[in-house]
């Protein structure tokens, strides 16, 4: 594969990156090319040693999605830097992909459980009405309030933790990709 043959396949891969991005990175590879061609080598044995354009452009294009996701936090950004990583191979199929079913799973029983705490006194409020002073209905009102209170720490502890594990989860996507970049 010649220079100009490598760097127009590279470039149609990488066509979804930003302009700057792009031409930053054809930089970059024609740099290595001129320094290959300087050393003595020539354009198919500089284009061997860089690998295929197709699973370089996979990993800059996960690295930049993953770099996106981590500047913009947003689910469309982590499930697109999720996307591109599990792209790299089947590999990540099981070692992204699962642990990331795993807790999302988690995080949606642990709101399910937080919305059911601060739900739940307005059951027992229609149900019975406004308590009375009788010991069953007074016990009934507190534990309503105790189930109010738990349910709103614990839904502003899920919100953190959603956000920390959201930061981690990035770290794991990029020493992923690191991994499959053999660094």
């Amino acid at each position: 594969m010649t220079r100009r043959e490598f760097m127009d396949e590279l470039g149609s891969l990488l066509s979804e990156l930003p302009d700057k991005e792009r031409l930053d990175i054809l930089a970059d590879y024609t740099e290595h090319f001129l320094m290959g061609i300087q050393d003595g080598k020539s354009e198919h044995e500089i284009a061997e040693t860089l690998g295929s354009p197709k699973v370089l452009a996979r990993e800059l294009l996960a690295g930049y999605r993953i770099h996106q996701a981590q500047s913009n936090a947003s689910v469309g950004n982590m499930t697109r830097a999720i996307i591109a990583t599990v792209s790299l191979g089947f590999f990540n199929l099981i070692f992204v992909l699962g642990p990331f079913m795993a807790l999302i799973g988690v995080l949606i029983a642990c709101y399910g459980v937080s919305v059911s705490l601060l739900v739940a006194p307005l059951g027992m409020l229609a149900q019975y009405g406004v308590p009375n002073l009788s010991h069953e209905r007074l016990f009934l009102l507190f534990g309503s309030l105790a189930s109010l209170g738990l349910g709103g720490m614990l839904v502003i502890g899920l919100i953190r933790l959603t956000k920390w594990l959201y930061r981690q989860f990035l770290r794991y996507l990029q020493f992923n990709v690191q991994m499959i970049r053999g660094k």
